[in-house]
């Protein structure tokens, strides 16, 4: 079994109603919840999809990424962004007509499209004989839905990204877990053969904005609450909206209903009781800035924060 990854771009969007996705029996990694007490449940942060590849071609943002198009048992579509943060087993084997299983961070801001462009985190291409499971795991070495604990033995190899032996604590880091045979109690108790320690997450710089595919010259950033805040003025007239500032009161205005002031938190339309977003609007250097999730509750638009971009697709009005 050949493993490695791909030099390739930081660049990509992912999403679709989970309610769409196919789980695997072969592949332990489902979202189903697991009771652990009467008040507590735990949901795995990693999901994953299968399907037969369908088409390759090359991503726009360059750099040796890749769009997979696959289709799943039930013919539904994905398009499957593999990046150079992308962990791939067999990437040789990455042609036409074989499966690919996949697994994406589920915590991560997504964007309704369809088909969804999933930004994974780990691919397999082709069949293995092996488990494989994408979670994080506790300082008790068990993940995140309560599915699997992982026993250490001397025979389980672990490894960083680049192959090298990782010396360091497994624990409260992204792993991928390649595992034979494991009990049938709750948890599933397993002695892995592998583990891959995924890196850590650099830290978000956002350097891009484009809406509706075309990038805008002013930039997003990361509040201090790493709320994502994207200039208003500039995004809503390009999709269509009149913008208004009184100077005076702080105010501005989208559109005709759509009112709030800067620094409160209390965004109202039609002069009805406010909407509160949980991160206030700010003026920096001229600009206002409101946070992402404004544009999809009043402008009509989906969203997603991806790596460095921030990606907003919606059907311009007309005023």
């Amino acid at each position: 079994m050949k493993i490695k990854r791909i030099a390739a771009a930081t660049l990509s969007v992912a999403v679709l109603s989970m309610s769409m996705f196919t789980a695997f029996a072969d592949i332990i990694n489902e979202s189903t919840e697991v009771q652990v007490s009467e008040e507590k449940e735990l949901r795995s942060r990693f999901m994953s999809i299968k399907g037969t590849i369908k088409d390759i071609s090359d991503y726009h943002s360059g750099d040796g990424a890749k769009m997979v198009a696959i289709e799943d048992e039930n013919e539904l579509p994905s398009n499957i962004i593999i990046t150079k943060d992308t962990y791939v087993i067999n990437m040789d084997k990455l042609a036409v007509g074989e499966t690919l299983t996949v697994f994406y961070d589920a915590m991560k801001p997504m964007i309704l499209i369809y088909p969804p462009q999933i930004s994974a985190d780990a691919v397999i291409v082709g069949e293995i004989d092996l488990n494989v499971k994408v979670d994080l795991f506790n300082e008790e070495l068990v993940s995140a839905d309560n599915f699997l604990k992982l026993n250490i033995s001397e025979d389980t190899e672990i490894v960083s990204e680049d192959g090298s032996k990782f010396e360091g604590e497994i624990y409260n880091r992204k792993l991928v877990v390649l595992y034979g045979a494991a009990t049938k109690s709750i948890p599933a108790q397993t002695n892995p053969t592998k583990i891959i320690v995924l890196d850590e997450e650099k830290p978000v710089i956002l350097d891009e904005i484009a809406v509706n595919g075309k990038k805008l010259e002013v930039k997003p950033f990361l509040n201090d609450d790493s709320v994502v805040m994207v200039p208003v003025r500039a995004v809503a007239e390009e999709l269509g909206y009149e913008v208004g500032w009184n100077q005076e009161a702080q105010k501005v205005t989208v559109g005709e209903l759509l009112s709030f002031r800067i620094g409160e938190d209390n965004y109202t339309m039609d002069d009805t009781s406010g909407i509160q977003l949980y991160s206030a609007p700010i003026l920096e250097e001229g600009t206002t800035y409101v946070p992402l999730s404004f544009i999809s509750e009043f402008l009509n638009a989906s969203t997603a924060q991806v790596n460095s971009q921030v990606v907003i697709e919606a059907v311009p009005v007309t005023q």
